[in-house]
């Protein structure tokens, strides 16, 4: 021990005569930190920090009818989502643009609350109850653990209705149950006065008898109604034709102002006639252009299929070379064959070749697009007036450009997976970004045209813009031809410089051969939209044109008589119109101001005679029918109802019904919501996650420490001049204690800024340090023992052992949830006893666990340091011939 103990003194020495050795030292007890750092402070508190998560609220809920009341539970509850931060909610009523949003990964969820929400809520208080649902979707693609947070969040918002449901439908019935029972507590003095009514009308029966004969006697002598009354009466057919009339007048009075704004726009139209056939004129040249767009149309259809053709090959050659590449893995582990360059130089070709034709057809979409621009500029300066079809065509418009802008959006997305395999598509993406950039404000100034066209408005499309995007697509064209086949070409000869690189790394070359697949599809998939599209607008052009050129034809028929016709009017409106509209004046202030009262006294006159005459025999009719056909029915009622009211008081129900209905409004409401609630005690509370998390990343960052040293660091003796002087085992003891004394550092500093860079909570500060001191040791230990036995098949087995850790230690998921495999292996993984050391001082001591954990850590660390000592000498040969035929490859240190 005294050797080696001298051995560390000689390192000591040769640490002073290098400097710029210590800068290493330092390196490696700062380094392993910032993986636990970095870690704990991208997840300290993600369930708390959801408010950047999109979710999409769609609100259909059309409300429901209870009572008389109008209820929307949907547009409630959007109220109160709106003032909601737990997400980021996104409140919008398109369904297929949320859906879309959704599967793109711009939403994580919808939550879709349909048409009959309310209602079905609400049914309870009608005869067939319904359980009221909202949908919920999710993209599970997206992330493992935010569908999981929003599918929380849809939960808690269920749940948080289904609760204020109870409570208000629980309270309301409560409050009903209560007002009633005060309602009918308060009217028993006049449950008393009915009874004594009802006994009063039992006593007055003989009364009612000799009033049904009096009144059945006067109803059979009653005489005939005299026919001048019938003749009166007979004028008030003539009344609603008077009034109708008298208001047609009025009204059309109030709308002179309107008949004199029309008769201005028809001078107006007149006026304009010269544009309008200029217009006309222009029409002709459209319809003249439809041959040119026909053959762009084929000539695009033609491009993409050329690229489909192009494609289809590329990906036709790929299987061979994944199937290559896997038989070469399988060869590698048998220790046999190794990938060669001509392996995997199908899958170049297969990428240059498709590059080469996406570049192609790029330049067609654009001359394409051009050609639409072209006759969208030809519209523009015909300068059209508005109406439903105009806006239909602009609209055909605007959905070409927004082809073309998806199409140079999916380029650019395969230029940046191009650019993975290290070819810089950086111009190329710019260029492609540029041309939508200029299509998207055109879009935009369309947007604004075509609402100008639906209002039927004059309608001003931005030639400007135009303008600049014609000279976008005409630069990007020459560019797809020139420039872009010049950088690719030039990536992909720098890239077929490296397959050799490439080959050698299986790995690499499978990685390699994935994303070549990725950029054939993507591009196949792209090239058969396109395809689609072209062959969308091939099949519709022959009717569209067909359309066009039969309005063209009408309009320019009729256009002659629509020009005399406007012309006459507009003679009309300048001559005659305004005498019109002063004697409809006249006549509209005599039906407003005389007409009524001449008609009121006839109203008075015939009211009197109908009010007085007819009622008096109706009403004496009536009550004769009454006492034949109703009264004896009533007056066996109110015997039968005497008879109950007795019955009723003998039991006292009114006062027990009563004792029933009262309650305690509030009380039972809250019970009923909520019957069951869960009191939560931490006996271990851990303010956030990534306090909670922080024994974790620790104990990954020590063991990390330990890789770095024990790749970094030699655990062999360089210097030869005194390598007699120490034995093996003093030789791994004597460097062993430079490991232990970087393990210390490591420890501190992490342990360290957990507590005072993150702020991360710890029940024992102090004891967190030392505890994650003698982790470290323990670790490197164990770490140092591998590497100094084995050389770098032991830093492998430290590594394997970590990777086995990080599962199988339960430092993240408790280790019953994990498979079979690693709760087998956990009790003998040192990440076991080390998390569970470090949590005793972040969350709080308990004793006997901290000794258990310390007892089992150390055990295991001192099997593998009795095994370094005792096995140091048998090990170091086969260390040594290990390394003498890795040296021979000519591929390792």
């Amino acid at each position: 021990m005294k050797n080696a103990f001298h051995l560390f003194l000689h390192d000591l020495k040769n640490i002073k005569r290098a400097p710029s050795f210590i800068i290493l030292l330092i390196g490696l007890s700062i380094l392993p930190s910032f993986y636990a750092w970095f870690n704990l402070r991208s997840s300290w508190d993600p369930y708390s920090n959801t408010k950047h998560l999109q979710v999409a609220i769609i609100n259909e809920d059309n409300g429901a009818k209870i009572r008389g009341k109008s209820i929307n539970v949907g547009k409630q509850l959007t109220q109160t989502l709106k003032h909601n931060d737990k997400f980021n909610w996104q409140f919008t009523n398109d369904m297929k643009a949320a859906d879309h949003k959704l599967r793109m990964g711009e939403y994580y969820a919808i939550i879709h609350i349909p048409s009959n929400f309310s209602e079905d809520m609400t049914s309870i208080f009608h005869k067939k109850p319904k359980r009221a649902h909202i949908d919920y979707k999710v993209n599970q693609k997206i992330n493992a653990i935010a569908p999981k947070m929003t599918t929380a969040g849809a939960t808690a918002i269920t749940e948080s209705l289904s609760e204020k449901f109870i409570a208000s439908a629980t309270a309301s019935l409560l409050q009903e149950s209560n007002r009633v029972g005060v309602s009918i507590e308060n009217k028993i003095p006049l449950y008393h006065k009915i009874e004594n009514a009802v006994f009063d009308a039992e006593r007055a029966i003989p009364d009612m008898e000799r009033f049904r004969d009096a009144v059945i006697k006067i109803d059979e002598h009653q005489g005939d109604i005299s026919k001048y009354a019938d003749e009166f009466y007979a004028l008030s057919n003539y009344r609603d034709k008077l009034n109708g009339g008298a208001s047609k007048i009025i009204e059309a009075n109030q709308h002179a102002s309107d008949i004199k704004a029309v008769g201005e726009l028809i001078v107006k139209v007149n006026n304009n006639l010269p544009e309008i056939q200029s217009a006309l004129q222009k029409a002709n040249t459209i319809e003249e252009k439809f041959p040119e767009i026909n053959a762009a149309v084929s000539k695009g259809i033609q491009a993409t299929e050329t690229a489909q053709s192009v494609l289809n090959t590329s990906q036709s050659a790929m299987p061979k070379v994944h199937d290559k590449i896997s038989k070469a893995q399988d060869m590698n582990q048998k220790g046999k064959a190794q990938l060669s360059k001509v392996d995997i130089q199908p899958a170049y070709t297969a990428l240059h070749d498709g590059l080469s034709a996406m570049s192609k057809l790029s330049g067609e979409e654009a001359l394409a697009t051009l050609d639409t621009l072209d006759k969208l500029n030809t519209l523009a300066q015909s300068y059209p007036g508005g109406s439903e079809q105009l806006a239909q065509n602009l609209k055909i418009y605007q959905n070409n450009i927004q082809q073309t802008i998806r199409f140079n959006n999916e380029m650019i997305r395969i230029m940046k997976e191009v650019a993975s395999l290290g070819i810089d598509t950086t111009l190329i993406t710019d260029k492609f970004q540029e041309v939508n950039s200029k299509l998207s404000l055109l879009n935009e100034a369309l947007s604004v045209s075509i609402t100008q066209a639906t209002k039927k408005e004059r309608v001003t499309i931005d030639t400007d813009k135009i303008a600049a995007a014609q000279d976008a697509l005409k630069s990007l064209s020459d560019f797809t031809n020139t420039t872009m086949l010049e950088r690719l070409e030039t990536g992909l000869t720098t890239l077929n410089g490296g397959l050799d690189v490439i080959a050698e790394k299986l790995n690499t070359a499978s990685d390699f051969a994935s994303k070549v697949d990725t950029i054939l599809g993507d591009a196949m998939r792209i090239t058969q939209e396109a395809n689609q599209t072209l062959n969308t607008i091939n099949q519709q052009l022959p009717a569209f044109e067909n359309r066009f050129s039969q309005v063209n034809q009408i309009a320019q028929a009729n256009y002659p008589k629509f020009a005399a016709k406007i012309g006459k009017a507009s003679q009309f409106v300048q001559s005659d119109l305004g005498n019109v509209l002063t004697d409809l004046n006249k006549l509209s202030t005599f039906a407003e101001n005389d007409l009524p009262g001449v008609l009121n006294k006839y109203d008075k006159t015939s009211q009197l005679l109908q009010n007085k005459l007819p009622g008096a025999q109706s009403g004496i009719h009536e009550l004769a029918q009454f006492a034949r056909n109703d009264l004896p029915g009533i007056e066996q009622d109110i015997k039968k109802a005497s008879q109950k009211l007795r019955d009723f008081d003998d039991k006292d129900a009114l006062n027990k019904l009563v004792k029933l209905l009262r309650n305690d409004l509030k009380d039972e409401s809250d019970y009923f919501a909520k019957p069951i609630q869960l009191d939560e005690t931490q006996i271990f509370p851990i303010p956030n996650y990534g306090s909670a998390s922080a024994p974790f990343y620790t104990a990954l960052a020590l063991w990390v420490g330990a890789l770095l040293c024990g790749n970094l660091l030699t655990t062999e003796l360089k210097d030869q001049s005194i390598k007699d002087k120490f034995s093996l085992r003093e030789l791994y003891l004597g460097r062993m204690i430079l490991f232990l004394l970087i393990s210390v550092a490591q420890a501190i500093i992490v342990v360290l800024g957990n507590l005072f860079i993150l702020d991360a909570y710890a029940k024992h500060p102090v004891y967190n340090v030392l505890f994650a001191i003698l982790v470290g040791l323990a670790f490197t230990v164990i770490v140092y023992t591998l590497v100094s036995l084995l050389g770098n098949i032991g830093k492998a087995l430290a590594i394997i052992i970590m990777v086995l850790q990080i599962a199988g230690g339960g430092g993240t998921f408790p280790i019953q949830v994990t498979p079979l495999f690693f709760q087998h292996i956990h009790p003998f993984l040192p990440f076991t006893y080390a998390v569970d050391l470090l949590r005793e001082a972040v969350g709080g001591i308990t004793p006997e666990l901290v000794w258990t954990k310390l007892g089992f850590l150390y055990l295991i660390t001192a099997i593998i340091f009795a095994i370094g000592v005792i096995l140091k000498p048998k090990f170091e040969p086969i260390k040594k011939g290990f390394y003498a035929r890795s040296q021979a490859s000519n591929l390792v240190e």
